[in-house]
């Protein structure tokens, strides 16, 4: 068995040896077949190893190399990032994971959100062809550091036996780039 990255060449994989009863030296070559494994990266050789003598004599014996892929690819995750209440937490604003593979050139990434109160816990995923996975986390702190924006009412002149209240002088308005309601006291 090898690992889709090592090489199947004889020199990893181990010589065919022959012995002959004439010839000290008969010359040895090998064939190889192919077949698909269940994904891209995985195969099945068949070598045929074959001896031939100087009298053109010869035998043969067949050596069976599985190629596979049990490696998962390595994720790196952007870093944790802290952004406005109404920033975005799109990867595109945030960071994306990046991965390589011993035998994958493009992983898939994918990501799954949890959010627990201004917190998300973004969890990346990096899966190669064959189904191997590895993940990583990255955190997205959202923070409100604007303030509200006041609008007064408009200065007024009353008369000292009217009521100041709110309801008669006029209420301030706010707005907010977070809070759709801001507290106004």
């Amino acid at each position: 068995r090898q690992e889709c990255d090592e090489s199947t060449d004889p020199s990893n994989t181990g010589t065919a040896t022959a012995t002959d009863n004439c010839d000290g030296s008969p010359v040895i070559t090998y064939t190889d077949v192919e077949t698909a494994g269940s994904c891209p990266q995985e195969k099945t050789i068949t070598r045929t190893w074959t001896a031939t003598d100087a009298g053109t004599n010869s035998a043969s014996c067949q050596q069976i190399i599985t190629v596979q892929d049990n490696t998962a690819p390595v994720i790196t995750c952007p870093a944790d990032v802290t952004v406005e209440c109404n920033g975005s937490v799109d990867p595109s604003a945030t960071g994306t994971a990046t991965a390589t593979d011993n035998c994958d050139p493009s992983p898939v990434l994918t990501y799954a959100d949890a959010k627990t109160g201004n917190t998300i816990t973004r969890t990346w995923t990096a899966t190669d062809a064959c189904g191997n996975s590895s993940q990583c986390v990255q955190t997205i702190t959202k923070t409100d550091t604007t303030p509200p924006v006041v609008t007064c009412p408009a200065d007024i002149i009353i008369e000292c036996d009217e009521s100041t209240d709110p309801s008669n002088t006029g209420t301030a308005t706010a707005t907010d780039n977070c809070d759709g309601s801001p507290v106004i006291t």
